[in-house]
């Protein structure tokens, strides 16, 4: 997007691009399903009769394997708890992606490398999630920050560009806020908004489609139906990390336990916007109609619609309050308004997003003398 947004709010409309999958802390798709894009954290659905497993045992991966070119790294942060690493190398500064709740870095395994011509690229799974440890503690988010900056420290990275993806945004802004040095720009990706008050806005929502047993039968049946169901394409490697699999490749469990989920939303804190030194770019993606929200509306009744058409309201009011809050709070931001867009803006929109991202870089590295 030629030109600086800096301190302006732009306003991009889309192709209609309905809802991600969500879920809050101890609900599981199959009693509510919460799949609304902004919920702003992602999960990957059980079986209605399936229950997590408490074993570490991998997920099957049968004869495929990930053909993402990054390399994978594991970096200890703590005695027994190491962070996965992915790193698509390419030349230039550091620029590191954080993903959402429920997510892990190979979220990033498609939009990632479109980077690596100017930036060396990495992305973190934070602890308790894919094929990072699970420890019982550290889940709150200055564990979190902490990390990060353990991450960064062993890798030594002194100054990055931070990509955030939604609940990582809370990352984003206290790392930012508790070490300015080490931060050239931040970028939130659906991201710039107070998880702490969701609560009651997950409580509204409606149930959704329930995952029957034809779309757990196999990694790329799961992946159909979040595509079929909620508007969401999710690259197969997450599918991988975030589920297990039984030997005939069905989806059988988490890899976390949502209890780890109930400590992450239980530890988010409300943004300090004012601490941030950064110049950030903060990308949203609008929701417009009930429509958008629920994909599946043609197939509600109408109770559910009903309650679906409370929600979108309640959620529009919440997204609006959000945005003026970054605008008032962190008024030299660039604001990029994505309409018709999903949660995952980045896989949903990626050319507005690609095109903001490196008008924005850009303009920092002449910042920097880069």
């Amino acid at each position: 997007m030629p030109g600086s947004l800096k301190g302006k709010s732009v306003v991009v409309t889309g192709p209609a691009g309905p809802a991600g999958i969500a879920e809050g802390p101890g609900l599981r798709v199959k009693r509510s399903g919460l799949a609304v894009r902004t919920i702003l954290w992602v999960s990957l659905i059980v079986l209605q009769a399936c229950t997590s497993s408490g074993s570490r045992t991998p997920p099957t991966t049968a004869s495929w394997s990930d053909s993402s070119l990054h390399s994978i790294r594991f970096v200890a942060v703590a005695p027994g708890v190491r962070l996965e690493v992915l790193d698509w190398g390419g030349s230039g500064p550091p620029l590191v992606f954080l993903s959402g709740l429920q997510d892990v870095a190979h979220g990033f395994d498609e939009f990632a490398p479109q980077f690596i011509d100017h930036h060396h690229v990495l992305a973190i799974t934070r602890r308790g999630y894919g094929a990072s440890s699970q420890p019982d503690s550290g889940y709150d988010l200055a564990g979190r920050v902490a990390d990060l900056r353990a991450v960064l420290d062993s890798l030594r990275l002194p100054r990055v560009a931070l990509v955030g993806h939604s609940i990582a945004g809370d990352e984003l802004t206290a790392f930012a806020g508790a070490y300015p040095d080490r931060v050239s720009e931040l970028i939130y990706f659906d991201a710039a908004y107070d998880h702490s008050s969701l609560g009651d806005l997950l409580a509204l929502n409606p149930p959704q489609p329930p995952m029957l047993a034809p779309d757990s039968a196999s990694v790329g049946a799961v992946q159909a139906y979040l595509q079929r169901s909620y508007g969401m394409h999710i690259p197969e490697a997450q599918l991988r990390a975030i589920g297990r699999y039984d030997a005939a490749g069905r989806l059988v469990a988490n890899v976390t336990p949502a209890a780890i989920d109930s400590l992450i939303l239980a530890g988010c804190g409300q943004p300090d916007y004012a601490a941030v030194r950064a110049p950030a770019l903060v990308i949203y993606a609008v929701t417009d109609s009930v429509q958008q929200a629920f994909p599946t509306w043609a197939t509600l009744d109408t109770a559910d619609r009903r309650v679906a058409q409370r929600f979108t309201a309640a959620l529009r009011t919440w997204e609006a309050s959000e945005r003026a809050r970054v605008r008032r709070e962190l008024p030299a931001a660039e604001v990029l308004e994505i309409h018709g867009a999903n949660h995952y803006v980045f896989d949903s929109n990626p050319d507005e997003v690609i095109q903001a991202m490196r008008a924005f870089l850009e303009r920092g590295q002449g910042r920097h003398g880069d």
